[in-house]
């Protein structure tokens, strides 16, 4: 089995974060925030370590992390619960239905104004577009970091000083960025950072994040128990209890932690550098009936073949034991900007476990199709 669809869950895992989410499941069972007993202890510790890391990771204090079930959750939060009635929001053409679909929803609602702004050109064609269509009444702005269909990043600190600037706060998506890229909450002027734990920091399914700055306190989207001030009849305003309704998913906190610790041993720049020559060498190897859309020097590769549907290579590929995605990945205004056509495309998206012989395999039989 060759897996390169990377871009919807990282795998294989490492060993330390199978390791830690089983034994966290053996030894800290308790429920953390909810008891003051030793295994709920042990619980908080591990669920405190993780904010640690994170904040760390990301240049955010322990106390702005807040566990979700993952990025789509995250970005409904911090949409739905940050950006005011009336408000007017500035938006990417590259980004995914976890973007899309909430804003356009809260415009049907009647809520916001939401409009696109043209992320396919180079950095200085992004920010022009992106500043021509500030107004006065701009309240938000939701930008994706990096394409889940080709190898596209967005200049999020530009774009986070041109927010600044003018008071706007912004959203980030880093579901295909977050442990690849080095991001900086303060640096780069994010005001809430939608992380996947299952994706570039190679932690489980279930988890993710949503790391908010300093002062930046959302309306929850879930009530109930936090753990804290059980008398009131609303959620308390601090952060992270205001948004952390429930349960937290600890074993998959604790694998998220240690996927954090690996990501940090490995380091990022490394990462990036591995997934970017196989990207490289995966787009320069395919044939003359390929067409490889966006560019293809990061962690994703995106093409179409002359003759053959996306949905016809996938399948060739599985019969061979190679694992890709095709189709619209759930990013249909993305496919639109860059032109894939009817049926979408095959994406290739690589890992820090992927190898220079599993991109020979694909391609050697990629290459029988010309």
């Amino acid at each position: 089995m060759i897996y390169f669809d990377n871009a919807a869950t990282t795998w294989p895992k490492p060993p330390e974060v199978i390791a830690a989410t089983a034994e966290a499941m053996r030894s800290a069972g308790g429920n953390p925030g909810r008891g003051s007993h030793p295994l709920a202890d042990a619980a908080a510790e591990i669920v405190y370590a993780c904010r640690e890391a994170a904040g760390r990771f990301f240049g955010a204090a322990p106390e702005r992390v807040v566990f979700t079930s993952g990025a789509t959750a995250s970005l409904n939060v911090a949409i739905r619960g940050l950006i005011p009635a009336g408000g007017h929001v500035l938006y990417d053409n590259l980004c995914h239905n976890a973007v899309r679909r909430p804003l356009l929803a809260m415009q049907r609602e009647g809520r916001i104004r939401a409009e696109q702004f043209d992320a396919s050109g180079e950095e200085r064609e992004i920010l022009t577009s992106f500043s021509e269509k500030i107004r006065p009444e701009t309240a938000a702005a939701v930008v994706t970091h990096a394409s889940n269909i080709c190898s596209k990043v967005l200049p999020i600190r530009k774009i986070g000083g041109l927010c600044r600037m003018h008071g706007i706060p912004l959203i980030v998506d880093a579901a295909q960025s977050a442990g690849v890229i080095p991001i900086d909450m303060q640096r780069d002027g994010i005001a809430a950072l939608a992380v996947p734990g299952h994706k570039g920091l190679c932690g489980p399914q279930g988890v993710g994040l949503l790391i908010l700055g300093e002062g930046v306190v959302p309306r929850p989207l879930l009530i109930g128990g936090a753990g804290i001030r059980s008398l009131d009849e609303e959620m308390p305003e601090e952060i992270p209890e205001r948004l952390e309704a429930g349960t937290l998913p600890l074993p998959a906190i604790a694998g998220l932690l240690a996927g954090i610790r690996w990501v940090g041993a490995q380091g990022i720049e490394t990462i990036r550098r591995h997934e970017s020559a196989l990207a490289k060498c995966f787009a320069g190897g395919l044939g003359k009936c390929c067409t490889v859309f966006g560019p293809a020097d990061g962690s994703v590769v995106g093409f179409t073949h002359r003759r053959l549907t996306p949905a016809a290579i996938g399948s060739m590929l599985a019969e061979e034991g190679i694992c890709v995605r095709t189709g619209f990945h759930c990013a249909p205004d993305a496919h639109r900007t860059l032109g894939t056509g009817k049926d979408g495309c095959v994406r290739v998206s690589f890992s820090a476990f992927n190898t220079e012989e599993e991109v020979g395999r694909i391609l050697k039989i990629l290459c029988r199709l010309d």
